[in-house]
């Protein structure tokens, strides 16, 4: 559930201490909240229109964060510098949870953090499904001078993948190409050889 839809099941008193330990931050089109290595100095939490957070030195897209969604968490958490470039396309609000008033939040309305930490433990879930998803459909490559045929052929088989592996030349000839299902070699073919 996103943050707004949490904040209905709290009291009156709590909400007002979210408001009085926060602040709202507007940022305009394409202007950037926060860069790799800033500070992670505190959390936020959309209001109002989206925010864009671009992976650095990665093959992910970037990802769009709407209403109610929590970015800049983990760092805040953690205290180490900022790992991605978010800002936002078409201009955002954000609620804004300074690090210096998690003490005091987490006292007066510890429902907060349980909140928190189900949306990073949310985060974490889905992250790994994607990382799932995306090495299963990762092409396998490398020059065979590297691995011993047991190895490769375990590599194929516990990955569970279902493709062809191709064994080229030195001049990137394909000399032998081998068929895996679901981590099963089915068929090959090696120079003159099936």
């Amino acid at each position: 559930r996103d943050f707004f839809a949490f904040c209905t099941s709290l009291t009156r008193p709590e909400l007002r201490t979210i408001g009085e330990l926060s602040w709202v931050r507007h940022l305009n089109e394409g202007e950037i909240l926060y860069r790799p290595r800033d500070p992670g100095t505190a959390l936020f939490i959309v209001n109002r229109g989206e925010i864009e957070v671009v992976p650095q030195g990665s093959v992910e897209k970037a990802t769009r964060l709407v209403r109610g969604q929590v970015v800049g968490d983990v760092e805040a958490f953690s205290e180490v510098p900022r790992i991605h470039l978010v800002r936002s396309p078409g201009g955002a609000s954000l609620q804004c949870f300074p690090r210096a008033n998690f003490h005091q939040l987490v006292r007066s309305v510890p429902s907060f953090f349980r909140y928190l930490c189900e949306q990073m433990a949310f985060q974490i879930v889905h992250a790994n499904d994607q990382a799932k998803i995306l090495e299963d459909h990762a092409p396998l490559s490398g020059r065979i001078s590297h691995f011993d045929l047991t190895t490769v052929h375990q590599t194929i088989a516990n990955a569970g993948q279902t493709g062809q592996l191709s064994i080229k030349d030195e001049q990137a000839e394909t000399i032998g190409a081998f068929y895996f299902e679901a981590g099963r070699p089915s068929a090959g073919q090696f120079e003159h050889l099936t």
